[in-house]
């Protein structure tokens, strides 16, 4: 005897929609959770990182941590076939969407804002002693353009060095930094987009049902039926 609809196995029972909302969920919690690794790792291994780009990992880890929280909820209304869930969940795409571009957008901004020149002035106005020895130690230099230009001296950065200057080494090292992060951050973005479509064109469709709380509910598979 052929089972009815309600013992179908599971990936019978599924509809189209709550395959395609799983999937969806599933990509947004492995790229978010990514996102919070990376950030994480550079707030811990890369010291010049975090001060010259502290905004940017802040909204970074923000944009991640509310990714994988938006993700859990989803996953949650998907297994629930709560629409309430699936609401916040659709709701809290736009702000996750929103920290990624502006991550892409403080990177952007900032390589296409006469970058050369900004360095040179952060260098000379607003670097203390201490962020000038951590670039000078990670980037293996002294001073800026001469160990006699505003350098900060130490046992290996001193006058009579062999070390060269610090301006090409920097601005190559951050023009790169920043071309791989405005890359990174708006290569989500159709990602994003993505999920958030499937979000808003799958949540209601979850479960089959025509409505939600009203007696009587039929699902679409027995009204083609009937």
């Amino acid at each position: 005897m052929k089972k009815s609809y309600a013992e179908d196995p599971f990936y019978k029972r599924w509809t189209k929609s709550k395959w395609i909302l799983l999937l969806s969920t599933i990509m947004l919690l492995g790229y978010s959770c990514a996102v919070f690794a990376v950030a994480i790792g550079y707030m811990t291994h890369s010291i010049i990182f975090l001060f010259l780009f502290l905004n940017a990992i802040l909204v970074s880890l923000a944009g991640g941590l509310l990714g994988v929280i938006s993700a859990l909820i989803g996953l949650v209304g998907i297994f629930r076939e709560n629409r309430l869930w699936l609401s916040i969940y659709a709701l809290l795409l736009w702000p996750v969407f929103a920290l990624y571009v502006s991550v892409g957008y403080i990177a952007f901004r900032r390589s296409k804002n006469h970058l050369r020149a900004r360095i040179k002035d952060e260098w000379i106005h607003s670097y203390t002693r201490e962020q000038r020895l951590v670039v000078q130690r990670q980037l293996k230099c002294c001073g800026y353009q001469d160990p006699n230009w505003y350098g900060a001296y130490d046992l290996r950065c001193f006058p009579l060095t062999n070390l060269p200057g610090c301006h090409h080494k920097y601005s190559v090292y951050e023009e790169k930094l920043l071309s791989t992060c405005t890359t990174a951050a708006f290569s989500l973005v159709p990602f994003q987009l993505l999920v958030m479509v499937a979000a808003l064109l799958c949540s209601n469709h979850v479960d089959g049902m025509l409505r939600s709380g009203r007696p009587g509910l039929k699902s679409f598979k027995e009204e083609k039926e009937n």
